[in-house]
């Protein structure tokens, strides 16, 4: 039992050690730049990501809070009927301002095969503030690539980076890490 533990404490350092490292490396991504993190999130998948962009970039976050019910079996089936038909929803207040951020990184899942109502309902809203974007997409199996052209609609530009994250990939440490830095380092170019 005792060497089950010590273990998990060694995965866990080089999980933080490489967390470090990845931040410091994007110390100089973000200095002259003030970035906004904002993200739906139903499962916590999302969230996760996000949350790690904005740790790694030093950068503000705000969660998107969908007014609607979206819990329980026959919410599922409604919440999907809604991202199908497009269709936007009343959002909680919000505390950050787009307009005030050189970028702001969006993070949504795929909700049959398009944008939640919570974060197509953002875009709408901001399209005039939004200075520079980049997209977190998270899914089943989804590619990312379905919903970009979605949301570059939306706002009316082309967006500087973007990464999907699977449900697969969420759960395979190193698949992870690897594909966060490498967004990362798109943000840079």
């Amino acid at each position: 039992k005792m060497n089950k533990i010590l273990s998990f404490a060694a995965a866990a350092a080089v999980v933080a050690l490489s967390w470090t490292i990845c931040a410091g490396e994007t110390d100089t991504l973000v200095k002259d730049k003030k970035v906004l993190v904002v993200y739906y999130s139903k499962t916590g998948n999302t969230e996760r990501v996000a949350k790690d962009v904005a740790s790694a970039l030093h950068a503000d976050i705000e969660k998107l809070v969908d007014k609607k019910n979206r819990n329980g079996f026959w919410a599922f089936f409604s919440s999907g009927r809604d991202a199908m038909n497009k269709k936007k929803t009343e959002l909680g207040p919000l505390e950050k301002d787009p307009a005030n951020y050189d970028l702001v990184v969006l993070g949504t899942p795929v909700w049959s095969k398009n944008l939640t109502p919570a974060i197509r309902t953002y875009l709408d809203m901001n399209r005039d503030k939004l200075k520079n974007t980049a997209y977190i997409v998270t899914s089943n199996t989804a590619p990312a690539e379905k919903v970009i052209p979605m949301c570059e609609e939306l706002t009316g530009k082309k967006c500087m980076a973007y990464a999907g994250f699977t449900a697969k990939m969420l759960k395979n440490g190193e698949l992870y890490r690897k594909k966060l830095a490498g967004f990362i380092d798109e943000l840079k170019k």
